[in-house]
């Protein structure tokens, strides 16, 4: 099997949460990742083998969550995958959270990547998650468009807005097919 030489990548679960059964391996652990990607798609999951973006360990990443398409609020954790820990060990999904204030360039880059969904305007929620680059510019690391976790603990001046977009949203729901509508 040939996976990434000359640099760090991450193996994990193409459809996961909180780095559920993920590893960080380098060049020279080869045989083990193999084995990690054997065992995942043994356990009925499809493996996805990306780079690891070192500026995580000391920028962490950040997530900036949207509601109706608006910002509404933002957060930073710290690197999650240490390396050396094994896929199937526990771990904090979403450690060091602390509230952030997203840059312009990071505001920027997440509405552009909103605007690339088809049927942006009519997404309820979406969180985008970024990370720097090799060059110090963020990047998009991840775009969630169906996630639990609104991090609502650590910004509780969001619940009024979230409860009220969705019940706009649920006031805008389209009648059934075949159903008279109201």
């Amino acid at each position: 099997m040939e996976l990434p030489g000359g640099h760090e990548f991450v193996v994990k679960p193409a459809s996961g949460a909180g780095a559920r059964f993920a590893a960080r391996y380098t060049p020279d652990e080869h045989d083990t990742a193999v084995r990690h990607v054997r065992r995942l798609h043994d356990d009925g999951f499809t493996a996805m083998v990306q780079p690891y973006v070192r500026a995580i360990d000391s920028g962490g990443e950040r997530a900036l969550q949207f509601f109706g398409g608006t910002l509404l609020h933002a957060s930073r954790k710290g690197p999650v995958l240490a390396p050396g820990t094994p896929y199937d060990q526990r771990k904090t999904a979403h450690p060091g959270l602390t509230d952030w204030t997203p840059t312009a360039d990071e505001l920027a880059l997440s509405q552009a990547a909103l605007a690339a969904v088809p049927g942006a305007p009519e997404l309820l929620y979406a969180r985008v998650d970024l990370v720097d680059g090799d060059d110090g510019r963020p990047r998009v690391m991840e775009l969630e468009l169906v996630e639990p976790n609104l991090f609502l603990w650590l910004h509780p001046e969001s619940l009024p807005v979230v409860v009220e977009r969705i019940t706009e949203a649920a006031g805008r729901r389209r009648p059934s097919a075949g159903a008279a509508p109201r």
